[in-house]
């Protein structure tokens, strides 16, 4: 598959998902999914772990804007924005029920049109990030 066939993937997975699709996830991702993080080590693998991952987004109350969006080869990144509550546990800069931003980037790996990795950097929590839409 092309770059841009790997993007076009992409982007319906997120449109789907966004619509309460779930069911997009076993033909989006790859039965040998991997989530790399260094925030989390040790995730589960395959479908149930791009179903854990998946979750927790859309459990959450994250609003994810794509900011950028890059292909190349058999790799999607993409730089996102991720504005919602905190609802963890209090803890230096994390107050539960404050609104935040938070920054992340993501590479995807396709592998014969499914996502196959996720290499994950987030931890780039900021409650200090106006909440705004971006103007």
């Amino acid at each position: 598959m092309s770059a841009e066939e790997n993007k076009a993937i992409f982007l319906r997975f997120v449109d789907e998902i966004r619509n309460g699709n779930l069911g997009v996830i076993d033909e989006v991702c790859s039965a040998n999914f991997t989530y790399y993080s260094p925030s989390d080590p040790d995730w589960p693998r395959g479908l149930e772990g791009a179903r854990k991952l998946v979750t927790r987004v859309t459990s959450a109350d994250l609003q994810p804007t794509i900011e950028d969006i890059f292909a190349e080869g058999d790799k999607v990144a993409v730089r996102w924005t991720f504005r919602g509550t905190y609802s963890g546990e209090p803890k230096p800069g994390y107050i539960p029920g404050e609104r935040f931003a938070a920054a992340a980037i993501s590479i995807y790996r396709f592998a014969n049109g499914k996502i196959e990795e996720d290499w994950g950097v987030d931890g780039l929590w900021n409650t200090g990030i106006p909440w705004h839409n971006g103007s």
